[in-house]
């Protein structure tokens, strides 16, 4: 008995730190850190969409935009909404900077969950977008409050648990994803608590019909060729902004590859093959009554500097155009709405991503008819 009492305490000092942490894991999948987590942080946008929407003053939600920080601004979510409301219906936008195709997968499994009675809506993202299957672990950030058992499929097919790639392991565990937070927040305990009791206690609804704004335009730098970025990094005093976006232009399109040629291919490359197989699945499968509209937004010349990069808008076209063509989807490819202005579109962009005031008026104009035709005109299906 004595050597059975020693074997079980033995089992239950190994158990009791696994327990512990298993309970840790529950709590923080549970929602248990989000009124702590910094607000400026991916998941405190999401904590804030969450609470927005959870409000109980929108009782009901018939259409949804959803997409990443372009048709954030570049979208008239206030017109769209007033369009909506002269129907009688109600638009809200849930558009967050860095969303992707698994922050659309996981944010629309758990609207499912609190809004089932969505009608459709708005996915907004570019050509870049369908470029490869993920846009990067970072996202594990934007879906972590937003996580539901639905939702999950998203996560693992998107961004894949690898043991060998340490920024992977929050696509499976929770406590590893808030690990960074949750550090900060002991290294600056009384700030981050100051921060969280000058928070509103009401979480402001109104803010998913509104628009969020970029001021100044680009005239200054251009947008048509990759001479534009020449001229930032020349400027010592240029925006650090305009310097990393230009970084980034400058990295995606020298490593970019060859599209046209590999769409060639037959069968295509395997990455290209899951690209276009899992987006083409989220869309069939996406649970709403109505097929939603797909918005590709415009994106400056600079972008399309890089000889390959033609062929990438047209993979972009090859992976949506079938699912038009079958009514799985309604695409509207505004890519090069802007090609044709005399100042290469200088006026209506803030920086090398987004447009600003004027730019989201411009498309509005063109846009606002289909999405009335598409949408709040439109029957559902039975």
């Amino acid at each position: 008995m004595r050597r059975i009492a020693h074997m079980m305490r033995k089992i239950a000092i190994v158990l009791a730190p696994l327990l512990l942490l298993a309970l840790i894991e529950i709590a923080f999948r549970l929602g248990v850190w989000e009124p702590l987590a910094a607000a400026q942080s991916h998941a405190g946008a999401s904590i804030r969409l969450k609470q927005r929407v959870l409000d109980p003053s929108l009782a009901k939600i018939d259409f949804v935009t959803l997409g990443s920080s372009r048709p954030e601004y570049g979208i008239d979510h206030a017109r769209i909404a007033a369009e909506a409301k002269s129907h009688g219906y109600i638009h809200a936008n849930l558009s967050m900077a860095g969303s992707h195709w698994m922050t659309i997968g996981v944010l629309s499994a758990w609207l499912h969950e609190h809004h089932p009675e969505i009608r459709g809506g708005i996915i907004a993202l570019a050509v870049q977008d369908l470029a490869w299957k993920s846009n990067g672990y970072y996202e594990l950030g934007i879906v972590q409050p937003l996580r539901t058992p639905s939702g999950e499929q998203w996560i693992e097919t998107r961004n894949p648990f690898d043991r060998t790639q340490i920024d992977s392991y929050g696509s499976r565990f929770a406590l590893f994803e808030w690990r960074e937070d949750v550090r900060d927040f002991f290294a600056h305990p009384i700030s981050r608590l100051n921060l969280w009791r000058k928070s509103p206690d009401k979480p402001d609804s109104n803010r998913l019909f509104e628009n969020s704004e970029l001021t100044g335009d680009m005239c200054h730098w251009g947008l048509n060729s990759l001479d534009a970025c020449a001229r930032v990094n020349a400027e010592p005093d240029a925006p650090a902004g305009l310097k990393n976006q230009c970084s980034q232009i400058i990295e995606t399109l020298n490593e970019m590859p060859d599209y046209a040629e590999l769409a060639k291919q037959n069968p295509v490359p395997q990455f290209m093959q899951e690209t276009r197989d899992l987006t083409r699945r989220q869309l069939r499968e996406l649970d709403w009554p109505m097929p939603p509209v797909v918005v590709l937004m415009p994106m400056p010349k600079i972008w399309f500097s890089n000889a390959h990069a033609s062929g990438w808008h047209q993979w972009a076209l090859d992976i949506l155009q079938p699912l038009d063509a079958e009514g799985s989807i309604h695409l509207i490819d505004a890519t090069t709405f802007f090609d044709d202005q005399v100042d290469g579109a200088c006026s209506e962009f803030a920086d090398f991503y987004h447009q600003n005031a004027k730019g989201r008026a411009a498309l509005m104009d063109s846009l606002l008819p289909k999405l009335d035709l598409r949408l709040y005109q439109a029957p559902a299906k039975d």
